[in-house]
């Protein structure tokens, strides 16, 4: 099209250096805008929906109020999926409690990428009782112990073993007040085994505490390893919890969460073990509270679970911050797995994420939720998160296109 004989390229040629800038620019903006708009119109009306998974289902639970903190593992000779998780159940009264705490086992239905499950047995009963003094006459609380966190694992060439399950177990004392403290002093890291997940179970063991007084006699008697005298660095630690292992090059590896003071762990470390869990070394701390602060000022360390998708392990943090206790899953790589080593940015030291998986609910409690598991099979992240209706817990499965 001409104007007065002149296309347009004779009148952009015939304009002053300056106006050629200002026609640039606009044209860029034009169409940067025909370009972003749709985009963002598109991000924001269909993202979240892709987000936000579906709550898997559990089925055979007795009386049902929740389930989190899932741990899974795939028997080799069959393909058959097993989840570890905790139970949020009806305890009918027992104690001055509404709900309790147990850890089950449950399998994952044929065909269902993990989105179906079928509850086949306890792993850890939660118990009424009373704590005594190292007398062992004298009671010192009355209250139950409660078992959560668990971690589940097929450890191959440990004859008549090579399932294992560990948990978290504390004492939950009658007075709300005083609950967290005595729950911090009495708990342990709990362990089974057994060669069939539908098999007979071992007895229960307590099998690792921090150190002296933790928990206080009679009760430390019975614990086969104190923690704390692994490494200098961790004598200050006053309980461990959320165990979370994986069996690799013929080592079991386990991360625990560890506590000073607070609420909130302070560090995470790993330790290993080369002969089927029979002692362990300590290996290192993989993450730190200031790790998550050197990403989030306001933010916290809430916990983390190890992952491994296609032979590959990732580190699975949580963090929280000042709306949600937990808020989310960050995923990070391994420098080098065998030293606990996270990739870091070489300038600043913080950790790498190569993917921030979002709260998987669209109306979470002030819980919030993030603690995760992973299978190749079940082809997508189980994660814990609150209904914020009732303030129960759901595991939920992402998308399959929400892998690391």
């Amino acid at each position: 099209m001409k104007v007065n004989g002149q296309n347009l390229g004779d009148v952009l040629r015939k304009l002053p250096w300056q106006y050629k800038i200002v026609v640039a620019c606009s044209a860029f903006f034009i169409l940067y805008a025909i370009v972003y708009v749709p985009y963002v119109f598109v991000y924001l009306r269909v993202k979240p929906k892709e987000i936000i998974s579906a709550p898997v289902e559990i089925t055979g639970v007795i009386q049902p109020m929740g389930a989190l903190d899932p741990a899974v593992a795939v028997d080799p000779r069959t393909r058959q999926v097993w989840m570890a998780f905790a139970s949020q159940e009806k305890n009918y009264g027992i104690n001055n409690f509404n709900n309790t705490m147990n850890v089950r086992l449950a399998a994952a239905k044929a065909n269902t990428n993990c989105k179906l499950w079928d509850t086949r047995m306890a792993g850890f009963e939660s118990k009424a009782d009373e704590i005594v003094a190292p007398d062992g006459q004298t009671i010192l609380r009355t209250g139950e112990w409660r078992v959560e966190t668990p971690a589940l694992v097929y450890d191959p060439g440990d004859a008549g073993k090579e399932w294992k399950l560990y948990a978290y177990k504390y004492f939950w004392d009658n007075d709300p007040n005083d609950a967290m403290t005595v729950a911090r002093h009495y708990g342990a890291i709990v362990y089974k085994s057994a060669s069939d997940p539908e098999g007979e179970w071992s007895a229960e063991q307590w099998l690792f505490a921090p150190g002296p007084g933790y928990p206080p006699s009679p009760y430390q008697q019975t614990v086969l390893l104190q923690l704390n005298q692994l490494d200098a660095s961790l004598q200050n630690v006053k309980a461990y919890a959320r165990p979370s292992v994986i069996s690799k090059d013929g080592l079991l590896v386990m991360t625990l969460s560890a506590f000073t003071d607070g609420v909130t762990p302070d560090k995470v470390i790993m330790i290993a073990s080369d002969n089927h869990g029979n002692s362990w070394h300590y290996v290192g701390t993989v993450l730190k509270r200031e790790d998550i602060t050197a990403i989030d000022p306001t933010g916290h360390l809430e916990g983390a679970t190890l992952l491994e998708q296609n032979g590959n392990v990732y580190f699975a943090a949580v963090p929280g911050n000042t709306e949600k206790r937990s808020a989310g899953t960050l995923i990070m790589p391994f420098e080098d797995f065998s030293k606990g080593l996270l990739q870091r940015d070489v300038h600043t030291n913080v950790p790498m994420i190569i993917h921030q998986v979002p709260l998987q609910s669209s109306a979470t409690g002030t819980f919030g939720g993030g603690s995760a598991a992973y299978a190749d099979v079940c082809k997508g992240l189980l994660i814990t998160a609150q209904d914020g209706a009732n303030g129960n817990f759901r595991i939920y499965r992402t998308p399959d296109e929400q892998q690391q």
